[in-house]
């Protein structure tokens, strides 16, 4: 596990070899849940489904192109981030912690 930030603006990434495709979990805030999912598949072909009233389909989407375009790999993000009332500051911070956590997982999948 890859972890950036600490107490309310920890981000988590977890990472699964399932075959020949990548399953990615980033998670964290004061309330860790699955908030969307993004399946990016051959030629970048991009899918996201998010749960009603959840915005961490902008973190899965881009992260999900981030590692495709590094590793090539079909891969399935799934995010869920969470603080209650966050500010726009806080929402950069843990947007920004996520960053830290896929730069540090594609700098070690080199």
């Amino acid at each position: 596990m890859i972890s950036a930030g600490e107490g309310r603006y920890s981000v988590r990434l977890t990472s699964y070899k399932i075959g020949n495709d990548r399953l990615v979990i980033i998670t964290g805030g004061e309330e860790e849940h699955i908030g969307s999912a993004t399946l990016i598949e051959a030629k970048g072909r991009l899918q996201t489904i998010s749960k009603k009233g959840h915005k961490d389909h902008v973190i899965s989407e881009r992260m999900a192109n981030m590692i495709y375009n590094t590793m090539g790999e079909d891969l399935l993000v799934i995010c869920g981030i969470h603080i209650d009332n966050a500010s726009k500051e806080e929402i950069d911070i843990l947007v920004n912690n996520a960053q830290t956590c896929v730069n540090i997982f594609l700098k070690d999948k080199k």
